[in-house]
Parts: C-alpha cells; sequence; structure tokens
C-alpha cells in the first residue's frame, strides 16, 4: 500500500473574485491536508532509511538490504549522493526563514536552481561555473543562469565521501520540516503561493517516485531470498509470479 499521492489540482486557473468564503476555506483545508499528507510520506521514508521498517506491507528492510541496494563505491550513487546532500543543506537554511510566503519563494528558487545543477553534464564544469553565494543576486531580482551564482543552492565540494543512506534519511527529515513548516498557516495560500507549491511539490515528488521504486526493487528481492529459502527451485522472480 503506498502512501505517495497523485497531485491534485488545488485551485482551478479560472478563479477570480467572484470566488466565495466557503470556496476560499475549502481551498485552504485541502490544500492543509495535502501538506499534512506530504509531510507523513517523508516521515516515513525517513524511517525506512533508518533500517528495521516495513516497505508499504510487503517486506522489512533491513540496514543490510538497504546497504546491498545502495552500494557506497559507486560513482553514480555518490553523485546523487552529493546533490541530496547540497539540496537537504540548502533546504535547512531556507527553514529559517520565519515568513511562510517569503519561504515558499526561497524554495521554489531552489529547485530551479537544484534542476539546473544536476542537467549538467561535466561536475567540474558545473564546479567552476557556479559559486556557493549569499543572497546578493536574488536581492538584485537577477537569475542564476545571468549572473553564474546560487543564490539559494548549497554548492559546495566536500573533503569526504558521504553515506547516502544516512545523507537521504536528513534530506526527508528536511523535507518534511517543509511541509510541517507550511500545514501550520493556512492564511498563506492564495493563487500566487499555490503555485508556488505545485511546483515545489512537484520537484519532490519526482524524488519520491524514483526512490519508491528502487526500494520496491530491494522490497522483491527480499521477497525473493526469503522464497528461495523455502523452495531452492523457484530460482527467479518470474518463477515466484513477480
Amino acid at each position: 500500500m503506498s502512501v505517495i499521492n497523485s497531485p491534485t489540482a488545488i485551485l482551478s486557473p479560472q478563479s477570480n473574485s467572484s470566488s466565495t468564503l466557503p470556496q476560499q476555506f475549502h481551498t485552504a483545508s485541502s490544500q492543509h491536508d495535502l501538506v499534512v499528507k506530504r509531510s507523513a510520506t517523508w516521515r516515513y521514508l525517513q524511517r525506512v532509511h533508518q533500517g528495521g521498517m516495513v516497505l508499504y506491507n510487503t517486506a522489512v528492510l533491513t540496514e543490510g538490504d538497504l546497504r546491498k541496494g545502495y552500494p557506497y563505491n559507486d560513482e553514480k550513487m555518490q553523485r546523487k549522493t552529493m546533490q541530496y546532500f547540497m539540496l537537504g543543506s540548502s533546504l535547512a537554511t531556507i527553514l529559517e526563514i520565519p515568513n511562510q510566503a517569503d519561504c515558499l519563494k526561497a524554495l521554489h528558487v531552489v529547485v530551479q536552481e537544484f534542476d539546473y545543477f544536476i542537467a549538467s553534464d561535466s561536475k567540474t564544469k558545473m564546479m567552476l561555473k557556479f559559486r556557493a553565494t549569499g543572497r546578493k543576486a536574488l536581492l538584485e531580482g537577477k537569475s542564476f543562469e545571468e549572473t553564474g551564482e546560487y543564490s539559494q543552492l548549497d554548492v559546495r565540494p566536500l573533503p569526504f565521501q558521504l553515506d547516502y543512506i544516512i545523507t537521504f534519511a536528513s534530506l526527508c527529515d528536511m523535507i518534511a520540516q517543509v511541509y510541517e513548516k507550511l500545514s501550520g498557516h493556512e492564511n498563506i495560500w492564495n493563487l500566487h503561493t499555490l503555485d508556488l507549491f505545485q511546483r515545489v511539490d512537484s520537484r519532490f515528488k519526482k524524488i519520491l517516485t524514483t526512490v519508491s521504486k528502487e526500494l520496491e526493487g530491494m522490497a522483491r528481492d527480499v521477497i525473493l531470498d526469503e522464497l528461495n529459502g523455502m523452495d531452492p527451485l523457484g530460482g527467479t522472480t518470474e518463477d515466484w509470479g513477480f
């Protein structure tokens, strides 16, 4: 049973000044419910990556299962780990913004910068072209494409390798805190903030989808190992009807 929900239209683009107060209240209430569900989903994934959790009522994934599925020395995995670290570190800074609407604007910027960062094929090119900066470019209203500087994404080289499982569990915590911060303020929602939220939420859901598929593959392997332990002649997922 998956806890990941499909994105829903919270407010029609055709909404206008004729909207009634009950409709506005319903919109805020629905948005609040969605934000709470998203927070719960990320908290669940955080617990899964801490090991010993049953994945979607299928199989228990131990820390050993996770480390088998996420090889530490794999170059692609290390690159992904670094990307998730930068995103989580950036979110930690954004969470310090007291105003929820301003926080949402900064979130939108960071996911844009994150997408732009990972779109590059060359890590060397990325590190030379972009510099980790403060807020100057953002305050001047210039984009990172124009300035060559990131205003929100925490871009910095590290002198050591990161552990994927620990890094992703920390990212889950940061994203859950983002949703929790937004869930306590129903009065921030309007056409503009809803649009920003949907863009940010859509980007986070891409990560959810990718990770969920990876975990489901690990769960199938665990179940297959258990079945083969009972009947060594089973052999493959096809033999067991997967």
